[in-house]
């Protein structure tokens, strides 16, 4: 799977703008098969991204701060290894960003991914394949797209890898066979060293932009429409490799149960999207997008038909009239590989003691497993704001929360995340969600009906029936008493969150609705 990322970008970037009409003595489909084929190898990898800025006036806060992060990013990989039999990657390199260097190493296995990265004292879980989920990523489903995220999850899990990779390649195939040459295409003879290892072969140069770049596109998705054998070649691949996964995604069931109807549904569907990407209308976005990039490349293409070096460089600029913000950026990438289908053994880093990402989204313990005075702290800390949160509470009126907690209607579940206003203008939350909300732990005491939230600097103690808190051994009045409700003490939203480094604001002036609670 790691391989074929990488694979896939390659051979899509030559297909996409070379084409695959032999030239000079290249064959492009040889190479392109042979790296589907290629299994191991080593490489040394550089990424640089610059953004061309206008006038930033217009910028919301937010948005700048993303632009100081990401202008000028850098990425070095000074050694890539790479394992297709074992299903293994690693990479050691430095990311530069923010003006902060950070050296790092990187390894994939069967297991998931882990990263170390210099100032933090343990490796990081950032992938756990075993569950199918990246760490601190999370998608907010409703009822209504519930049963097609848990659909979609059972194809992604059931998919066999051998499969896709063969649907894909009858794909790329496909494109490959309709997309001429772009005009700028020139190969020539020429030797390279690579390694400190003298390599012969072919140099491959290309450079599209504006109007051919659209006018490639456009032609591919034409020749695509019009190739019906082509089409229906992959639609029997399609079906024959993924018919139960598409009948398990919801589609018509009677389709999917005969090969015939079933490759039919799929080609027909296939030559929809090459027909609507052919139309006026599809194909907005070449005009709209394309017609602002360019792409300039070459790739130095070995004896044996490998690709061993990739240089390229794509630059996207703002349509006419949008040249304010971001008038456009440029992506460079350079990328030499060498031990192709050699012996390479990753260096998977141990997964003892690492922590998931996410967990690092408490304070806490971001502050125990990161230095403080790292750069890595002063990314997450500063520039990703990874610790930053946003507690919202919905305001009802007291009586109505009442009956919801204890009423002839009682439902306790419609009572997380509520608020309600005392008599006195006071707004009071659950203690416990707004503590362990912003990172605390939160402990209940049910004999004395005290609540404790505690952290490292910061200790606050509230009681049932008690307008005074202790906060770090010291008593301080509240203004008024924390009230509990069906075994939940509702504590005032404001004194508890400022004394935990919080701010509290409402929607509004005075909102009848909801009450924010933010802490950087």
């Amino acid at each position: 799977m790691f391989k074929k990322i990488g694979v896939w970008v390659m051979s899509a970037a030559l297909v996409f703008t070379a084409g695959c009409q032999p030239l000079g003595g290249l064959d492009m489909n040889q190479t392109i098969e042979n790296e589907w084929k290629t299994e191991t190898y080593e490489a040394s990898l550089s990424m640089a991204l610059q953004y061309d800025v206008g006038n930033t006036d217009a910028l919301s806060d937010y948005d700048k701060e993303r632009l100081a992060l990401w202008n000028g990013l850098q990425l070095n990989v000074s050694s890539l290894k790479v394992n297709g039999r074992e299903q293994t990657m690693s990479a050691k390199g430095t990311l530069s960003a923010a003006k902060l260097n950070l050296p790092f190493a990187l390894s994939l296995d069967k297991d998931g991914a882990l990263l170390t990265v210099e100032g933090a004292n343990k490796p990081i879980a950032i992938a756990d394949w075993r569950t199918n989920e990246l760490t601190g990523l999370y998608h907010e489903v409703t009822m209504y797209d519930d049963f097609w995220v848990h659909r979609l999850k059972r194809l992604m899990e059931e998919m066999r890898f051998v499969d896709h990779q063969e649907v894909t390649k009858k794909a790329v195939g496909l494109l490959a066979k309709n997309l001429p040459n772009a005009a700028s295409l020139a190969v020539e003879k020429k030797t390279e060293t690579i390694q400190g290892q003298t390599v012969s072969g072919h140099q491959l140069r290309f450079d599209v932009s504006g109007e051919e770049f659209a006018s490639l596109f456009r032609t591919l998705f034409k020749n695509t429409a019009l190739d019906d054998q082509g089409l229906r070649e992959l639609a029997v691949v399609i079906y024959d490799k993924f018919h139960p996964e598409l009948k398990e995604l919801g589609f018509a069931d009677e389709l999917f149960q005969d090969r015939q109807l079933g490759t039919e549904a799929v080609y027909t569907g296939a030559k929809a999207i090459a027909l609507y990407l052919t139309s006026e209308t599809g194909g907005a976005w070449e005009q709209e997008l394309l017609s602002q990039t360019k792409l300039k490349a070459d790739a130095f293409v070995d004896e044996s038909k490998h690709i061993r070096q990739w240089n390229a460089e794509i630059a996207m600029h703002s349509p006419p009239g949008m040249e304010d913000g971001i008038r456009g950026g440029k992506l460079t990438v350079r990328m030499d590989r060498w031990n192709i289908n050699g012996e390479v053994k990753p260096d998977i880093i141990s997964a003892k003691d690492a922590i998931f990402y996410e967990e690092l989204s408490n304070e806490e313990s971001l502050r125990q497993v990161v230095q403080p005075d790292s750069a890595f702290y002063k990314l997450l800390k500063e520039q990703l704001r990874i610790t930053e949160k946003y507690l919202y509470f919905y305001i009802w009126p007291e009586s109505e929360l009442d009956n919801t907690l204890s009423g002839p209607e009682a439902y306790p579940g419609y009572a997380y995340n509520a608020a309600y206003i005392s008599s006195q203008n006071t707004a009071f939350v659950q203690g416990k969600e707004l503590g362990e909300g912003l990172g605390y732990k939160v402990t209940w005491d049910a004999g004395t009906n005290t609540l404790t939230i505690a952290g490292s600097e910061t200790e606050i103690v509230l009681q049932s029936g008690s307008a005074t808190a202790r906060v770090n051994g010291t008593d301080k009045n509240i203004g008024e008493p924390a009230v509990l409700k069906q075994g939940a003490l509702y504590v005032p939203v404001r004194f508890v969150a400022e004394q935990l480094g919080a701010k509290v604001k409402t929607e509004g002036e005075e909102s009848l609705y909801s009450i924010e609670v933010y802490k950087p």
